[in-house]
């Protein structure tokens, strides 16, 4: 006759999810912080309703998508013609979804239907690499480390709008790039493809924004992701070469 021993799970277990999520939230906050600030200084200094930008950080929970609505608003584009060039910045975002697809899929329906707004890269990132989370564990681990991010995401717009009076015309929208590309890779500066691809990203995210600012994003990623595939294919010719010696 065999007996089973019930054990109640410990409070230190309960919050190992929650633990995870803050830990994994405070790691992206150094380049979440700027860049919000930057995004609520370009709301200041475009004209756009401070109320209406604040509501918009928690509503369209995109840094990119946020700073592309802004900036065309603020040249007199047509509201279709905004909405649409945000959807296609947020594209990216769809390929987020169907990846953490299995993670949601056996959840309750209003966790199904609610927490897909948390999936930005930050939390698709930092989510991707806590793989044996999931049931409830995950669902714990989600809305934390979403309900984090998104205080942090709009307290820092909020931030950038109180303090866009007294900053001074500087040529802001470049220094948007360069954050939201260090912010991006800060947690995985380990090595040096990543380093590398932080720095070539940032400087060509800047550089490009300085002359065409809708392109900078997408010029720094190519960049950096370009810089860092030769370094380490010049990594691993060079430990293959002293493999062979």
């Amino acid at each position: 006759m065999s007996t089973e021993i019930l054990v109640a799970p410990t409070t230190a277990a309960l919050d190992l999810p929650r633990s995870l999520a803050l830990t994994d939230a405070r790691s992206v906050l150094p380049g979440m912080v700027p860049f919000g600030a930057m995004l609520g200084v370009t709301v200041v200094t475009t004209g756009a309703d401070p109320l209406a930008e604040l509501v918009g950080g928690a509503a369209i929970y995109g840094g990119s998508a946020q700073l592309t609505a802004v900036t065309l608003l603020g040249r007199g584009l047509g509201i279709v013609a905004v909405v649409l060039a945000a959807v296609v910045v947020n594209a990216r975002l769809l390929l987020y979804s169907a990846a953490m697809g299995r993670r949601f899929r056996d959840q309750p329906a209003l966790f199904r239907w609610l927490a897909p707004h948390f999936i930005i890269d930050q939390t698709f990132l930092m989510a991707s690499a806590r793989p044996e989370l999931a049931g409830a564990d995950f669902r714990s681990y989600w809305r934390w480390l979403g309900g984090s991010v998104l205080v942090v995401w709009t307290s820092s717009i909020g931030i950038g709008i109180l303090a866009g009076p007294a900053v001074p015309a500087l040529p802001h929208l470049p220094l948007v790039g360069g954050a939201l590309f260090v912010g991006l890779l800060m947690p995985r500066l380990a090595d040096k493809p990543a380093v590398l691809a932080a720095v070539v990203g940032g400087v060509a995210a800047t550089l490009t924004s300085l002359v065409v600012p809708a392109a900078g994003m997408i010029v720094g990623a190519v960049a950096g992701v370009a810089a860092a595939i030769l370094v380490h294919e010049d990594v691993d010719a060079s430990r293959t070469g002293g493999e062979r010696r």
